[in-house]
């Protein structure tokens, strides 16, 4: 079953439809649906995908070579052939083409590159010129971030400059999530996103489970699941050094978000934690922030770019000894549910900031968004806004918004502290504010041409 991907497929379509010689970067994390993508789009393609493998490199000539022969001589042929080298395996795909619009995938290309310390180099000549003068349509993929954007698309690769266009592959926004599961209640689906955090991969494990606690027990509560490794596997291969790694995502699922915070939990100083951090960045593990309108470095905080990872390291990662001792339900039923609302909390405000960004009908063009806080002079205490988003067509105009994830209705209480807040933040004075409530809008709350109100299920219209 193949969902979404719409702006992708076209993206891979059109560029095939020119009939131009092409070169396409697509990278992303593993799991997140890359080998999925490359195949729907070759499906009714002429098409070779050969997908390496971590090995020497006689596996992987092997492997190239099997998919040539059995692409040039069927299925059922047995062919015990395998090219000499790159070069001449390569040189045998263009013969294949014969002229005709060809799509040749290498899938996994750091193993690749890995197993064969010249490839990078021979891929620069191929692309230079048999492909180009075959025009044929090349995809590069990867699943090594590090790898891609340094060894494939930075200055320093062989083949910097022969890409034609490139695709970062993210996982799904909870929109995009909610197409797998169209059945659900929208809080399910919502739980569902918060959980897997969009990744392809992780969402094919709560198909066609009797309920969300069981797929989540038998994928992630379990030592034998799927899933309970993952952060692991994910760490294993792009870092050394994979514990203190954990230790810091840990860190930051508890609460802990400036990083002279980490550091201390970590034990570690802070200017050897930051070096850490930037590679987690680099990964989309995490995120840096500042507040909406600043860029002060003294009020950067750090949080979870990655819902899976932040289920995982705030109630998996802790409770390892529950998850051998086999009771995983359990743990979800006395651990994980009395905490839910509030760790959707943190779900919840991505939903709302994807839904303006993506989804609402805004009323100006977005600059700039995000989360802000700061002093609120009329209290002397923190303030803090969910969502502010700046217009690029006014610098006096914005959305303030406020993301409540619990089972009471919004009132006119939580409207007054918003404009208390707006007042504090003094970034703009025409200002529309939106409120988002899981559970719904007293009687006393009403909409008007400044205020929004967004029920969960709204969001999924």
């Amino acid at each position: 079953m193949f969902i979404g991907r719409k702006g992708e497929l076209a993206f891979l379509n059109e560029r095939y439809e020119d009939n131009k010689a092409e070169c396409i970067i697509l990278y992303g994390r593993r799991r997140v649906g890359k080998t999925a993508l490359i195949n729907e789009f070759c499906k009714d393609k002429p098409s070779i995908i050969f997908s390496a493998v971590k090995g020497n490199a006689q596996d992987n000539l092997a492997e190239l070579s099997r998919v040539v022969m059995e692409y040039k001589y069927g299925l059922d042929n047995d062919i015990s052939f395998s090219f000499s080298d790159l070069r001449s395996a390569l040189n045998a795909v263009c013969s294949l083409a014969d002229g005709k619009r060809f799509v040749f995938c290498i899938d996994e290309l750091p193993y690749l590159a890995e197993s064969i310390p010249s490839a990078m180099s021979v891929l620069q000549h191929f692309l230079d010129y048999e492909a180009k003068n075959a025009g044929l349509f090349i995809i590069l993929s990867g699943s090594s971030i590090s790898f891609m954007e340094e060894g494939v698309l930075s200055e320093k690769s062989p083949v910097y400059g022969r890409r034609t266009g490139q695709i970062k592959l993210v996982p799904f926004d909870y929109r995009e999530t909610a197409e797998w599961f169209p059945s659900y209640s929208s809080e399910d689906k919502a739980l569902i996103y918060g959980i897997t955090g969009g990744v392809p991969y992780y969402m094919e494990c709560f198909l066609g489970c009797s309920s969300i606690k069981d797929a989540t027990v038998k994928s992630i509560l379990s030592s034998n699941g799927l899933l309970y490794a993952e952060p692991s596997f994910l760490l294993r291969e792009e870092l050394k050094d994979s514990h203190l790694y954990d230790s810091i995502l840990t860190a930051i699922a508890e609460g802990n978000t400036r990083l002279s915070e980490i550091a201390s939990k970590v034990g570690i100083e802070t200017g050897a934690c930051n070096a850490y951090m930037k590679a987690l960045m680099n990964l989309g593990f995490i995120r840096k922030e500042c507040p909406v309108g600043s860029s002060s470095s003294r009020k950067t905080l750090y949080r979870l770019d990655d819902f899976f990872l932040m289920f995982w390291y705030r109630f998996v990662y802790r409770f390892s000894s529950v998850v051998a001792s086999r009771k995983g339900a359990e743990l979800y039923d006395k651990i994980i549910v009395p905490r839910l609302s509030e760790y959707m909390g943190f779900v919840f405000e991505r939903m709302a900031y994807d839904y303006v960004l993506k989804y609402a009908d805004v009323p100006f063009l977005i600059k700039e968004i995000g989360r802000w806080w700061g002093g609120n002079p009329k209290t002397g205490k923190e303030a803090e806004i969910d969502i502010v988003a700046l217009s690029a067509e006014n610098p006096d105009e914005g959305i303030i918004a406020s993301c409540k994830y619990r089972n009471r209705k919004m009132d006119p209480e939580e409207l007054d502290l918003m404009k208390e807040y707006g007042d504090a933040m003094c970034l703009i004075r025409k200002r529309y504010y939106w409120m988002f409530s899981k559970s719904g809008f007293s009687e006393e709350l009403k909409p008007a041409d400044d205020i929004r109100l967004i029920t969960l299920d709204e969001m999924y219209r």
